[in-house]
């Protein structure tokens, strides 16, 4: 199972790919994102649709988790 926040951490600077992935069905998600070198399964699409269709990733949270990548 793959660590949701980095997965949105990885794509967080493509909004066009994020908004993709949120409308997307789990088998395009996994497809969307091979095609940017990250391999996941459907369960983790699904869990980071309902993240970023939840609010429980905003953009806050993305400036955080790049912010911290920065500062290290």
């Amino acid at each position: 199972m793959a660590n949701i926040n980095e997965i949105v951490k990885s794509i967080s600077g493509n909004k066009e790919l994020m908004a993709q992935i949120a409308k997307a069905d789990p088998k395009q998600g996994v497809e969307l994102l091979k095609k940017v070198n990250i391999d996941v399964s459907e369960d983790d699409i699904k869990k980071v649709q309902a993240a970023l269709a939840d609010g429980k990733i905003d953009l806050n949270d993305i400036r955080d988790l790049a912010g911290g990548l920065f500062n290290k």
